[in-house]
């Protein structure tokens, strides 16, 4: 059974000041609760064991708040000193992992993973979800138009930044670059499709649309 995950919340989020002059993206709030918070719940929910938190802009934020245990779970800090991107800051962050696999997830997202049914697919596979329209799609006949569909979830599957990964990946990780542009490239990938939600926050738009489907609101 897979028991640590990494967690990637080293950003800053300059599109989400000024709420993020004085902590990072991950303590910004989603309904008085911080977005790395709807993470660590996931943690506890599964039951994982250590969380290695790959942290960076004012990641002592984030130490002060949740110390080095929280709801059962052992958290360890992987401080980058510099952004290395995504695929520095893991390979930062496996200096604390055992020879294993271990889960990636973002500490600045909101969804419902099921992470037992994400293992199932086993080693290097990556999450995918639908995502809503930012806009308002017009539906078309000519040049006349129908009618409008307010932010529909749209037919295309995404990354959502979350996998299953070996810890073998250190060999090919780079000291500075992306996970997505400088590894996967060279390695054959599973999909995991999540059924659930999954919601991304990176503009102060984004925070109040969260806040709304959280409370089981209609996106407009």
């Amino acid at each position: 059974m897979v028991n640590t995950v990494i967690i990637l919340c080293g950003g800053q989020s300059k599109r989400l000041k000024p709420l993020t002059d004085n902590k990072p993206k991950a303590l910004v709030e989603v309904n008085g609760k911080p977005l790395i918070e709807y993470t660590l719940d996931i943690l506890e929910k599964y039951k994982i064991k250590k969380a290695i938190l790959a942290c960076g802009f004012l990641w002592e934020k984030i130490k002060e708040k949740y110390g080095d245990e929280f709801k059962g779970v052992k958290l360890m800090y992987s401080v980058e000193q510099e952004p290395l991107g995504t695929g520095g800051a893991i390979k930062l962050a496996l200096k604390h992992l055992d020879k294993e696999e271990f889960f990636l997830l973002n500490g600045d997202e909101i969804h419902d993973l099921d992470l037992r049914k994400l293992e199932k697919k086993g080693s290097n596979t990556v999450c995918l979800s639908k995502f809503r329209c930012r806009f308002g799609i017009a539906k078309l006949k000519g040049d006349k138009i129908l009618r409008f569909e307010e932010k529909p979830i749209l037919p295309y599957w995404a990354n959502m930044g979350c996998a299953l990964l070996s810890s073998e990946l250190k060999n090919i990780l780079p000291d500075k670059g992306s996970l997505e542009a400088d590894v996967y490239p060279k390695i054959e990938l599973k999909a995991y499709k999540h059924p659930g939600f999954w919601m991304t926050v990176n503009v102060m738009k984004d925070i109040s649309d969260a806040e709304k489907f959280l409370r089981g609101e209609r996106l407009l």
